[in-house]
């Protein structure tokens, strides 16, 4: 109340002058008067954004890569994974191998995925998550399954004693998405999900039909015949799995919506590195990986094409768990799973000179992806999320 009362005699000051014996000469009380006005006329001119904040991040992209080990992001082809899955054959007469093996991890994880490690790590931005460097990322949630981790990204913290399943349960937690479209100011159009798994319908918002999102089998309502097309087929190309589409069909539906709506908030959620995990097919887990990698490279030069998005977008990149170890259990995940709690994160920030993968460098968590996606947008999700993990403070560095 104090504060108010001190507030309110400065405004009146200013805007009146002083009752009782001070000297203001007249230019100075003008100039006072003037610049009182454009504090209060600013603001409302820039919806959301922090005071201070002097960034270039107008827009954020948010990526998933469900379930995808850092052995593979790191190391490319596994061949403890190789050798358990080729059925007692020397490993160097398979395909894979061929194809993906390299002497060094180095040249075996730009054989999996070229664009991510030869351009966008190596140019743009860094990764974090390699523990042979001395850098670890890690889940918060002790669940180590799917919506758990899903729902710590986009709410910045574990709620382990609500989230237990992957069933389909309103999250009860608002999302960052949620709040960013509020104190942005944006329309539904303006902050999107597209994911392969239809649950992300439960997930990504606690309020339904607060913002766009497309998952599953959904069609995406959109005019183009292309899109209408896209439609019909993936209803036509079923997978071997009732809740995920293929992910050709999650990219494109987002690439759509990206050009017609230009959303400054889009989130695009890959399932199939994690389904055909499951399923026990390594081929099918290497080639979706690599297949991500190339819509990594569209994604990108779309960006950089738009005026709208080059040189003003930010970037993150995940996964919502780890998996197992070995070549008994690296098909599974879970609580029990020991592997499953390590993740790999990556930021692209046109403020931040950050480049390739970490090392020796502090551990970070899951649970921080939500303040650090709102902090490029000059925003303060930690203030009114109070128990959420706080920003990535390295890659907000100049």
């Amino acid at each position: 109340m104090m504060d108010q009362i001190v507030g309110w005699n400065v405004l009146r000051i200013l805007w009146k002058g002083p009752s009782f014996p001070v000297r203001f000469h007249k230019t100075q009380l003008t100039c006072c008067r003037l610049f009182l006005w454009i504090g209060l006329l600013i603001p409302p001119l820039l919806p959301g954004k922090a005071i201070g904040a002097e960034n270039h991040t107008e827009n954020v992209v948010l990526v998933t890569m469900d379930g995808l080990r850092i052995q593979e992001l790191f190391g490319g082809i596994d061949l403890k994974i190789l050798s358990s899955v080729n059925q007692g054959k020397p490993v160097e007469e398979s395909p894979l191998y061929q194809k993906y093996w390299a002497p060094t991890a180095e040249e075996r994880r730009e054989k999996l995925m070229p664009f991510f490690w030869k351009t966008l790590m190596r140019d743009h931005g860094s990764v974090a998550g390699n523990r042979t460097q001395g850098s670890t990322v890690l889940l918060t949630n002790g669940h180590r399954f799917s919506y758990p981790g899903y729902s710590e990204i986009l709410t910045g913290q574990a709620h382990d004693d609500l989230i237990r399943s992957n069933d389909k349960i309103q999250n009860p937690n608002a999302s960052v998405l949620e709040f960013l479209k509020d104190k942005l100011e944006l329309s539904k159009n303006q902050v999107a999900a597209f994911a392969s798994w239809e649950v992300m319908n439960w997930i990504a918002e606690k309020s339904p039909g607060a913002i766009t999102i497309n998952a599953g089998f959904e069609p995406y309502d959109h005019p183009s015949p292309e899109v209408q097309l896209l439609n019909k087929l993936q209803r036509e190309t079923g997978t071997p799995w009732d809740s995920v589409r293929h992910d050709a069909y999650t990219f494109r539906f987002a690439m759509a919506h990206l050009r017609t709506y230009k959303p400054r908030v889009l989130y695009l959620s890959l399932g199939e590195t994690d389904d055909w995990a499951h399923d026990g097919r390594y081929d099918r887990v290497l080639q979706s990986a690599e297949q991500c990698d190339a819509y990594f490279r569209q994604l990108w030069d779309y960006l950089q094409s738009e005026e709208q998005y080059r040189g003003k977008t930010s970037l993150v990149i995940t996964t919502d768990h780890g998996r197992g170890l070995t070549g008994e259990d690296w098909t599974g995940h879970g609580s029990k799973i020991e592997g499953a709690q390590y993740i790999w994160m990556a930021f692209v920030n046109p403020d931040n000179n950050l480049r390739g993968e970490w090392a020796n460098a502090e551990t970070i968590y899951q649970n921080q992806i939500a303040a650090t996606l709102s902090s490029f947008l000059g925003l303060d999700f930690h203030a009114t999320h109070p128990e959420a993990g706080r920003p990535v403070a390295r890659v907000l560095r100049k």
